[in-house]
């Protein structure tokens, strides 16, 4: 009866454990279902949301065919309904339209569209009616109660077109170009405005051209304004510009060049005085750089110191009864000399101190002496042939001797050369020279000889 009673605990035991355990069971079952249905309303929830945030169609449309009869099914069909009765609303584009879907929309999702569609057509209109108007304060007033019309815009502009039409009235022709710019330009003013618009232009180009505009700037102005009313005056510049440019090289060709833009006789005045004063720098720069050439040559007047003047004749013959033999001289000078050795034409003066030296015979014996003499003389040189640091030459020198040898020499003689000269030395290399008017007979009279001086 013990052991009875024993299995019949096991068994009441084991029936209520297996009850809790399927009890336990279903619990979580509950809870997993209600964390499913929890988890698919937060989805759908969000789905609505994100629909309601685009406000398409579309995204309407897919809510729809996600949840049919979802919570939020109802709302979602109204906005659709909604939507439609807005697009037709836009598609027609009407004040009427618009107050129609105000009036019949249930959401009124696009109250607030609709409301500033209907003030945008009222403002086109509006504009329609004044947008021609002369006066500004009617369309400041538009401006005022259309603050966010698409014609803002035009207004603004033709307020511009206005203030710049009110300048150039009162010929305030800067003030006008710059109203006409803010205007939108030549093209967004009206026909009238448009010539205005030019005339202002080349006002405004005018006055940025000043006396330091470059020539390029000068030429592209009467480039563009060919015959504007300020091509003259601008030519004038362009003129005195390039009369500004002239060089002392310039020619003929520069000045007509200039003398071609000028278009006054005060303009073309001062294109020659330019002209003028570069010319006379040219002529001074050419005088200086003759002095400078001259001074390196040796300058214009040179004085010389003859070092040497040797000359000998060999044989001369008296009708006397003593013979002359062998005579020879021998000078030093002092001179003074117009030209420089590269002159083409040199003319010099002076005197030549000097000792003759000649041999009498008489009979079969002979007899050396010596006696002072002083010619006087004037040379003529020509230049021949050189190059950079000499030059040859042939002269001719006229003598007056002013003290001489009676029976010797007689009062003019006349010699010919051949020599080089430097820039400060001078040799007669070789000369001819001849009495002229001997007071006595002699068989010949002629010398051979040379020279070499410096000049300094």
């Amino acid at each position: 009866m013990r052991k009875l009673y024993s299995w019949i605990i096991c068994l009441v035991i084991c029936i209520g454990l297996n009850v809790s355990l399927e009890a336990q069971t279903l619990i979580n079952y509950q809870q997993q279902k209600q964390k499913e249905i929890a988890e698919r309303q937060r989805v759908e929830k969000q789905r609505y949301e994100s629909a309601c945030e685009k406000g398409t169609l579309e995204a309407f449309q897919e809510y729809i065919k996600l949840y049919p009869n979802g919570k939020y099914a109802v709302d979602v069909r109204n906005r659709i309904e909604d939507y439609n009765l807005w697009s037709t609303a836009v598609k027609t584009n009407t004040i009427e339209a618009y107050n129609h879907y105000i009036a019949t929309s249930k959401s009124k999702s696009f109250k607030n569209d609709a409301n500033e569609a209907i003030t945008e057509l009222r403002s086109i209109e509006e504009w329609k009616s004044i947008k021609a108007s002369k006066s500004i304060t009617e369309i400041e007033l538009f401006i005022k109660t259309y603050p966010k019309s698409s014609c803002i815009t035009n207004a603004q502009k033709r307020i511009h077109e206005l203030k710049g039409e009110n300048f150039y009235l009162s010929n305030d022709l800067l003030n006008a170009y710059q109203e006409f710019n803010k205007a939108g330009g030549k093209y967004a003013l009206g026909k009238d405005n448009q010539s205005k618009f030019d005339e202002c232009q080349e006002y405004w180009e005018y006055k940025n051209l000043t006396s330091y505009s470059s020539e390029e700037k000068l030429l592209a102005f009467l480039g563009k304004y060919p015959s504007g009313r300020y091509s003259d005056e601008v030519s004038n510049k362009v003129a005195i510009s390039k009369a500004k440019s002239f060089t002392m090289y310039s020619g003929n060709y520069s000045l007509n060049e200039a003398l071609g833009f000028a278009k006054d006789e005060t303009t073309r005045s001062i294109v020659k005085r330019h002209y003028e004063a570069k010319q006379k720098e040219y002529s001074q720069y050419k005088k200086a750089q003759r002095r400078i050439k001259r001074q390196r040559n040796g300058g214009i007047i040179n004085f010389g110191i003859e070092f040497m003047d040797l000359a000998f004749n060999p044989s001369m013959y008296s009708d006397m009864d003593n013979d002359v033999d062998y005579v020879m001289y021998y000078n030093v000078g002092l001179g003074i000399r117009l030209g420089n050795y590269k002159s083409p034409v040199q003319f010099e003066i002076g005197a030549k101190p000097g000792l003759v030296v000649y041999t009498l015979w008489y009979g079969s014996e002979d007899e050396t002496k010596t006696s002072f003499h002083l010619p006087l003389y004037a040379r003529l040189k020509i230049g021949l042939w050189g190059g950079t640091s000499s030059k040859w030459y042939v002269d001719g020198i006229g003598y007056y001797n002013a003290v001489k040898k009676s029976f010797l020499e007689s009062d003019y003689s006349v010699s010919a050369g051949l020599g080089v000269s430097w820039r400060h030395w001078d040799w007669r290399i070789i000369y001819y020279k001849q009495d002229i008017d001997a007071q006595h007979t002699y068989q010949n009279y002629n010398f051979l000889g040379t020279s070499f001086s410096y000049y300094f």
